[in-house]
């Protein structure tokens, strides 16, 4: 299942809500923040020709994203608006003209 299927099922929210607002869920999310890579020593950089620096980087970005989809899955998915088409049919004259 996608984010994008998730968010277009209301009772799949509502139950996120929930569970959102659960303390022992809350307490859970508090620590996967405080587990953050770069709340850690990262590695010194240029250390194995930077792997380990770059591994420590995809790491703290992988937990910046987990956090992101499990808090934007007890949000409604925002409905974009439609974007306007150009025309250029040379329907309309300036006033001038």
């Amino acid at each position: 299942m996608t984010l994008t299927k998730w968010r277009s099922e209301t009772g799949l929210i509502k139950s996120a809500r929930k569970l959102h607002k659960d303390k022992t869920f809350q307490l859970m999310l508090e620590v996967l923040r405080n587990e953050l890579p770069t709340n850690r020593n990262l590695p010194a950089i240029g250390v194995d020709s930077g792997y380990p620096y770059a591994y420590a980087y995809g790491a703290e970005v992988g937990y910046r994203q987990c956090i992101a989809v499990l808090e934007a899955m007890t949000a409604e998915d925002q409905v974009a608006q439609e974007e306007p088409v150009a025309s250029f049919a040379g329907d309309d004259k300036p006033d001038n003209q």
